[in-house]
């Protein structure tokens, strides 16, 4: 596969399909055997040869010689001669392919690849191709044809084939309205092929290789066979029926690929009553002992929402009957696999259409869970097995487990998950039913897998509890599995498995698992702590740290697996009780040191050395700066000198554990970390330099085996191009990126001095195309650099970097060539920019620019969303016309879900604008981006333009004050509105507006109506029930609750009758639940007022108080509240006394009450 993509890449589509994009990224396994390595080196050449046939001949004979220095030498004179005598050298190819008497095969074959390479790039202006002339490319075009009707060697014949095809791709250019009856570049082709296809009488062999070309060539003359679509599907019916089983499975590949390729539903429809054949020539093809046939027609299958739609009437009829029993029992096991993808793919390309085919899901659930038995017997081999060094092979166990995901997925985006999950509930009770250890696993798997996608919390439980209950099974495996499932809860369900109550259940079966006698199992059970106790509360963990700890440190002393382990298992407890881990700090970190200075130099245990480092920055964060600052300079020295070390593979994991390691400790030590910076962002920034290079023949070559790849196609100069990088390449970048954004985040001002080495290495990330996350990333980065420098005063190097990075970046805006990803990146550095850059750095014109060029992008992305639409309204009334419509419409929201992405970027560009520049903006944009809003919600406008009017509203309100009150009536009532909107999506930005228009005087006339709308939102989403799905209906409470205290604080007269009411809803409301903006907000609110013992606050006699402290207590030292609040919360709680404070937590929980006395015991500790 990995030397076809390249015949692809070198011919591109002139009619591209709708939903192609501009840039494709696909990652792909590389594994290279001698003879493909041998195949693709002939593509370099020759210094001298004669014009003799026989010495040319021997020449391409000496570039297979397994001697290096004849090789070498051989392919210098090709190479030579190709370019001086182009002509001359395929003329001498094609006599070694012809003369099949007295040329060997391997060089009969050899011939034919170079012939192939001589063809490539046909349309480049010094190709050999062009250089052939007229008269030479005829010559060219007639002789394919004649090798491969008159070729008898089955391997050299398909060469040729592929030599033809590759040329007739780069040479047909047909666009995607075309129906010309024949391919006028290459007028023979076509005819030919249908000629021999045709001919009973012809070998069969040549017959299947004419429809492998066929097929290889549909991406481009897809229009002619549809010109003829009479013929077409009689020569497909006709070869469908063939006694050849190859000319059966090459028609099967061609149609699937044709109908794959054919946009229209009606211009499929003809073809639609050979999927009966189809299928039961897949069925023939079956029963055939050699499976490659089948297995070709299979991947053939494997496609899009086309295919689907082309066999949605014979799904439960034809298809799946075929395909289910090939996946269930045939003896191939490449076959089964294949087979299920297609099952699978067809349920990702129209879920809504699939979960509505009678059995459809169940039957793939059934293929599902077999695959998932399909597991080793011998559990002493599996006991043994090193997963560092790689697992057993269960292909089938994995294939299935990742489909079930695979299904849930696509399933949950269409909001089809409930009716899989009915069928999974039926399926997963009987496995555990059952009690076989395989069923069983296979069930516990199944959980797992699903566990993302369930909503109901109650549901939840309930898998949790079956879970929990095979922890101490008689099987291993059922305890292996058991185990992973709880890290995957852990993972998707946090809240739920964290809770009180469960953590009193699960950890003390963590401290069982520790002493399982199957080790690999006790490894599977720290692992899932890695998990598990980054969610548990400090104070539901505290109680199992000693026994933890001893227990840890008899797995210190075991094997390096064990260690590596047991130190993240250590750092994960050291991350969450914090300042109580301190006691262990002294034991624990000279053991550490002696592991370090041990394997330091050993490359085998690299891992081990990188989670120490780990292990000690969280250590570091632990017992604080003061605590660590002793053995800072050593840890970092150590760090430093363990990237020098010679000979590290490229993959050295210790590279990405120091710098998130050096990150951790920079957020501990601050300023006292400078020192250090110097020594190791040389090291950090060097990896910003990594960047994708041009997929060819050599990277080919040089692809490591096993290596993952990602892959971009990119226009270029007009031409096509494709990328390659290795993902741990991506990793190692993004790791770099991250480690300087942490750097400069946590060392501010102090990192002042590495600004502009820091500047210089970033610029060439700017241009990184193979991952937007990149590119995101350094251009927050570079944000920070301009905040650093700010804060240094350095206001000419804000205005430098910010110059600079608008020089680099407008333009790239301002491009006819539309990649919405990459303008919303683009626009998000924008905002990121001008945001940290602060005040006074962009002039008047400058802010005019970037208004009109914001609006006219939003704009043209509006025009494109319109275009779309109307694409595909008349794209239903015609098949509703032709009677070819299903009723089921798909949901197809991915580019607008781009699009939208990118309108909302691009009015964040005008609202860091706003902040930092409101009077610019108000003499240079407001007028129009009042007129945006006013468009944005027009009679008939979709959720996706409200909103975003809203959030334009919403910076209206926030940053230009009172520039903007002039305009209120324009806009204020749309959030009025808004706020008891039944989507979500609207009442949050609307209680947000208003939560900030109601810290305004002029609020004061909307205070009451908007009171009322305001607290109904808080009562409404606190009274539902625990859900994922209701997470947005509890952060539009926590924004509702924002609002309420604002108006009650500054608008009370106005609210007068119904004051005590809201107090109420605003106290009964707390805490804030799911937005941590406005829980800091809300939260800091209630300790001033708790302070200032406010009457309707602390409430009569002070009876509220205990509420509201238990209410501080839970959110102290959370993401729902700011340091400055936890300090104030602290210091409350001295106030209050601890008489007072025994009285109160009579009515506390055992946790809040051990939480009650930390937040004591650490303000006595900063009072003194």
């Amino acid at each position: 596969q990995a030397a076809a993509t390249p015949s692809r890449a070198e011919a591109p589509r002139r009619a591209p399909r709708a939903r192609a994009r501009a840039r494709a990224r696909f990652a792909l396994r590389t594994r290279r055997s001698l003879s493909s390595q041998r195949c693709v080196v002939a593509i370099a050449a020759i210094s001298k040869m004669s014009a003799d046939s026989a010495d040319f001949l021997a020449t391409v004979r000496q570039t297979l010689s397994p001697d290096n220095a004849l090789r070498n030498a051989a392919e210098k004179r090709y190479e030579e001669a190709k370019k001086t005598q182009p002509a001359a050298v395929v003329a001498g190819l094609f006599r070694g392919l012809q003369d099949a008497a007295s040329t060997e095969q391997p060089l009969r074959e050899q011939a034919a690849v170079l012939l192939r390479r001589c063809l490539d790039k046909a349309k480049d202006a010094d190709s050999v191709w062009t250089r052939l002339g007229d008269a030479g490319q005829a010559d060219v075009k007639n002789g394919l044809l004649q090798l491969l009707e008159g070729e008898q060697d089955p391997k050299v014949r398909r060469k040729v084939a592929d030599c033809a095809q590759s040329l007739g791709n780069q040479l047909i250019e047909l666009l995607s309205d075309q129906r010309p009856v024949n391919a006028e570049a290459w007028p023979a082709l076509m005819p030919t092929l249908m000629r021999v296809i045709c001919d009973a009488g012809k070998d069969a062999g040549v017959r299947a290789d004419c429809l492998w070309m066929m097929k290889e060539l549909t991406v481009s003359v897809w229009q002619v066979l549809v010109a003829s679509a009479d013929q077409s599907c009689q020569v497909l019916q006709r070869c469908l029926g063939d006694a050849s089983d190859a000319v059966r499975a090459e028609a099967a590949s061609l149609l699937c690929t044709l109908v794959d390729n054919i946009e229209s539903r009606a211009e499929r429809k003809p073809f639609a009553p050979l999927i009966p054949e189809v299928t039961a020539a897949i069925a023939r093809l079956a029963d055939q002992p050699d499976p490659k046939q089948l297995n070709a027609v299979l991947q053939s299958m494997q496609s899009t929402t086309e295919m689907v739609d082309f066999f949605k009437a014979n799904l439960a009829t034809h298809v799946m009957p075929v395909m289910s029993q090939i996946a269930k029992g045939h003896s191939d096991e490449e076959a089964r696999k294949y087979a299920f993808e297609v099952i699978v793919t067809f349920v990702e390309s129209k879920p809504k259409l699939m979960v509505k085919v009678p059995n459809y899901i169940e039957q793939v659930m059934e293929v599902c869970i077999q695959f998932m038995m399909n597991l080793e017997d011998d559990l002493t081999a599996w006991a043994e097995v090193n997963e560092e060094e790689g697992e057993m092979d269960e292909d089938f166990y994995t294939f299935g487990k990742e489909a079930v995901d695979r299904v849930c997925r696509c399933a949950s985006k269409v909001d089809a998950f409930p009716q899989v999950l009915e069928v999974l509930k039926a399926a997963i009770a009987q496995l555990f039913a059952s009690g076989a250890w395989k069923q069983v696993v296979a069930g516990i798997s199944a959980l797992a897998q699903i566990a993302e996608y369930v909503d109901d919390e109650a549901t939840v439980q309930q898998m949790i509890t079956g879970v929990k209950a095979q922890l101490s099974a008689s099987h291993a495996r059922v305890r292996y599995a058991a185990w992973g499932a709880v890290a995957q809860f852990s993972e998707d369900h946090a809240e739920a498995v964290a809770t009180d109550a469960w953590a009193a259940q699960l950890l003390p079966e963590f401290l069982k698992g520790l002493d399982d006698p199957c080790g690999r199992v006790a490894l599977r059970c720290m692992e899932a702590f890695q998990h598990y106790g980054e969610a548990v509360e400090r104070e539901d963990l505290e109680p199992f740290v000693q026994p933890l700890m001893e227990k840890l440190g008899a797995k210190l002393q075991a094997g390096s697996r064990f260690q590596k382990k047991a130190i993240t298992f250590i750092a994960v407890i050291a991350g969450q009780v914090e300042d109580a881990f301190a006691q262990y700090y002294g034991a624990l970190m000279p053991l550490l040191k002696q592991v370090i200075q041990a394997v330091l130099h050993k490359v085998e245990e690299r891992t081990l050395l990188g989670k120490c480092f780990e292990c000690i920055s969280l250590l570091a964060k632990a017992v604080g700066r003061a605590g660590f600052r002793a053995d800072a300079e050593a840890i970092m020295e150590a760090m430093i000198q363990a990237t020098r070390v010679p000979n590290l593979p490229s993959n050295d994991p210790v590279k990405e554990y120091m710098m998130a390691a050096s990150e951790r400790i920079c957020s501990t030590m601050k300023e006292d970390f400078v020192p250090f910076v110097p020594h190791i962002l040389p090291g950090v920034l060097e990896k910003l330099n990594l960047a994708p290079r041009e997929l060819n023949t050599d990277s080919v070559d040089n692809f490591e085996e096993g290596g993952e790849v990602n892959l971009t196609m990119t226009h270029e100069n007009g031409k096509m191009k494709v990328l390659i990088m290795y993902s741990s390449e991506i990793q190692d970048l993004k790791a770099a990126l991250e480690c300087v954004h942490t750097f400069v985040e946590e060392l501010g001002r102090a990192y002042a001095p590495f600004v502009a080495q820091t500047a210089q290495a970033l610029l060439p990330v700017f241009e990184f195309s193979m991952a937007e996350e990149i590119r995101d990333l350094s251009f927050e980065t570079w944000g920070q650099l301009c905040g650093c420098a700010r804060q240094e005063g350095q206001v000419q190097i804000v205005g430098e970097l910010v110059l600079e990075f608008l020089k680099r970046i407008l333009p790239k805006l301002e491009e006819d060539e539309v990649d919405v990803l990459a303008l919303k990146t683009r626009a998000d550095g924008v905002t990121t920019c001008l945001k940290k850059a602060g005040p006074g750095i962009l002039a008047a014109e400058q802010v005019q620019h970037l208004c009109k060029l914001s609006l006219k992008l939003v704009g043209e992305s509006l025009q494109r969303r319109a275009e779309g639409l109307k694409d595909r309204r008349a794209q239903r009334a015609a098949e509703a016309a032709e009677g070819a419509a299903d009723g089921i419409e798909e949901d197809d929201d991915e580019d607008e879900g781009e699009e939208q992405a990118l309108r909302v970027g691009l009015c964040e560009v005008a609202g860091a604008i706003m902040e930092h520049h409101p009077d610019h903006f108000a003499a240079q944009g407001l007028s129009d981006y009042l007129s945006l809003v006013q468009k944005l919600v027009e009679a008939g406008a979709s959720l996706d333009d409200r909103k975003l009017a809203l959030f334009v509203v919403c910076d209206f309100v926030e940053h230009l004050g009172p520039r903007v009150i002039a305009q209120w009536e324009q806009f204020m009532p749309l959030l009025l509105e808004d706020v008891l909107n039944k989507d979500a999506e609207l009442r949050q930005p609307a209680c947000y507006g208003l939560s900030i228009a109601a810290k305004d005087p002029a609020f004061s006339a909307l205070a009451a109506r908007a009171a009322e709308p305001l607290a109904r939102v808080v009562t409404d989403a606190r009274g539902r029930s625990k859900k994922k799905s209701e997470r947005m209906a509890q952060a539009c409470a926590d924004n509702a609750l924002s609002a309420l205290i604002e108006i009650l604080q500054h608008h009370a007269p106005a609210v007068a009758a119904s004051q005590a009411q809201l107090w109420s809803v605003w106290l009964g409301g707390l805490p804030c639940q799911e937005d941590e903006q406005e829980g800091s907000r809300n939260h800091g609110t209630l300790l001033r007022l708790l302070q200032q013992e406010r009457p309707e606050v602390v409430g009569e006699g002070g009876q509220n108080v205990p509420r509201l402290l238990g209410v501080l207590v839970d959110v102290y030292k959370t993401d729902m509240v700011d340091e400055d609040t936890s300090k104030g919360i602290g210091q409350l709680a001295l106030r209050l006394g601890e008489v007072r404070l025994e009285q109160m937590a009579a009515g506390y929980t055992e946790k809040q009450k051990k939480k009650l006395l930390r937040v004591v015991r650490e303000a006595q500790s900063q009072a003194s």
